[in-house]
């Protein structure tokens, strides 16, 4: 559900104005109530919610909705929760109505008072509605959002940037690290590339510690989530709805993209990247390097370009290698 510290709610659209600006090209159900939160598929269940869905196949819908946006191609049974438009593109018609139906709160008000338990420089922001635990230090140029909550213990190095974000204790993040911005998301319109909304936020669990220069994106619907204990190392990338578990390891300069899950006590090397709505199971541990397009089961280890367990990939390389000795002999 969409966080109030975090985002405005704007004005509801009626169903029938919201079919007519993404241009559905059939609507079925009753028409006459209005939207007035985006929500994911399988989120809270109310006569009010705009939900999107690009591949319906054998999709358990809600039971209630206001708008559930489906492809134009569908041709299954019509969901009778809501009314159910269809169009070209299910989530460009999305992004187009949950852009009129919120935004993000902005930095109005500065916060000057403060706990004495609390070490502050003087030229760091901090929103006025932020929630700080005991013995937490905010270094010099650092900006805190709207909304923001810090646990006790942690500490913040200099020029970091949080926004949309929950942070359990004793959390280390070092200088330069920016968390909370809008994930990566567009989607081809009429005119040009559409911004979709990132609606969701960035949890951060207790004794985890984030390297300089590191980018944690904010979910798009869904949230975005460090588990107790991981550590990522410096110039990390982390997408919108990614999902790390526990005491996982993250090197330098790697990229993962939105939506992959990481399990407990993964171990990732230096410079690997990882393709969107990957799963990488308990204990796996990927080479520096690699490239990533595949699930990897718990347990095992995959390296390569792109990346396959470890064996094989070694073996590919020996060969390879034989082979260009013989060349070259």
């Amino acid at each position: 559900m969409l966080d109030q510290r975090f985002f405005e709610t704007l004005s509801p659209i009626s169903i029938k104005d919201a079919v007519t600006l993404i241009r559905a090209t059939r609507v079925f159900g009753d028409q006459s109530n209005e939207c007035s939160r985006a929500e994911r598929l399988n989120g809270p269940e109310d006569q009010d919610t705009l939900l999107f869905c690009e591949k319906p196949a054998a999709q358990n819908f809600p039971r209630k909705f206001g708008l559930l946006i489906l492809p134009d191609a569908y041709d299954g049974e019509i969901p009778t929760g809501g009314a159910v438009a269809l169009a070209q593109s299910p989530k460009l018609a999305f992004a187009i109505l949950a852009s009129k139906l919120h935004r993000s709160k902005t930095f109005t008000e500065r916060r000057t008072q403060f706990d004495k338990a609390i070490s502050i420089d003087e030229t760091t922001y901090v929103s006025a509605d932020t929630v700080i635990g005991n013995d937490v230090t905010l270094g010099p140029n650092v900006t805190i959002g709207p909304g923001v909550e810090i646990g006790s213990g942690s500490i913040i190095e200099a020029g970091v940037v949080i926004t949309h974000t929950i942070i359990g204790e004793n959390v280390h993040i070092l200088p330069g690290a920016s968390i909370g911005q809008p994930g990566f998301g567009f989607v081809p319109g009429d005119e040009g590339l559409v911004k979709v909304p990132q609606l969701g936020r960035v949890l951060i669990e207790d004794d985890v510690e984030i390297g300089a220069n590191v980018t944690i994106d904010r979910g798009a619907l869904e949230d975005t989530h460090i588990g107790r204990g991981s550590k990522i190392d410096n110039l990390v990338q982390i997408g919108h709805n990614v999902q790390i578990g526990q005491h996982s390891i993250i090197a330098g300069q790697s990229g993962i993209s939105g939506s992959c899950i990481i399990g407990n006590g993964v171990l990732i090397g230096g410079q690997v990247g990882m393709t969107n709505h990957l799963r990488i199971g308990d204990g796996a541990q990927i080479a520096a390097g690699s490239g990533l397009m595949h699930d990897v089961p718990s347990g095992e280890k995959w390296g390569g370009r792109p990346a396959k367990p470890v064996k094989e990939w070694l073996r590919e390389v020996a060969a390879l290698t034989r082979l260009t000795k013989r060349r070259n002999g």
